[in-house]
């Protein structure tokens, strides 16, 4: 977990300048027990990373959490990127089906969560199921994305619900939305 939190602050520098990175606006991501870091990129537009089971790789994985920081595209409302992208999974998965799980602001953020399911995908015919959490920040652009090969039991559903809870973004420099982990 103390690895992804340093990715994070790592990639929040690239758009601080010579700001310390904890006096930033980023992304809290807590990295679900049991997951590993597989990936991490970054370039002046966006940064990626990319988290898996333990024993799998990006290949591979049954279950695979993607966290973005979009730089400087803070202007596109939640509600967009969620239209958008519910377009995009339309045209790829025929029968595709939304759910809104939660809308409106956290931690002073305005902020989307929904699933997508879809049962067979144009590309390879295998069911897919993702849930999105889209969050308009002031300087920047978060999307947390966690894409599974099937339904989540119950239990399983509860986790994940508390992993969105648990990422969030933050801003030290303002009251009523500092970074502290829970």
């Amino acid at each position: 977990m103390l690895r992804i939190a340093v990715m994070c602050l790592i990639a929040s520098l690239a758009t601080a300048g010579s700001v310390r990175a904890a006096d930033t606006e980023r992304l809290l991501l807590q990295s679900p027990k049991g997951f590993k870091l597989a990936a991490d990129t970054a370039n002046d537009k966006e940064s990626t990373t990319v988290l898996v089971p333990g024993g799998e790789n990006i290949a591979n994985a049954t279950t695979r959490i993607t966290a973005q920081t979009l730089f400087r595209q803070a202007e596109q409302s939640p509600e967009a990127y969620r239209a958008a992208r519910q377009k995009a999974a339309i045209a790829a998965c025929p029968g595709a089906r939304f759910e809104d799980l939660r809308h409106g602001n956290e931690n002073l953020y305005p902020m989307v969560m929904w699933s997508e399911s879809c049962p067979s995908a144009k590309d390879d015919g295998k069911p897919s199921l993702s849930w999105w959490k889209a969050v308009q920040g002031r300087e920047n652009f978060y999307v947390l994305r966690l894409a599974a090969d099937a339904e989540p039991a119950p239990k399983q559903r509860k986790l994940w619900t508390k992993f969105f809870e648990l990422s969030r973004v933050c801003d030290s420099r303002v009251p009523g939305q500092r970074c502290k982990t829970k």
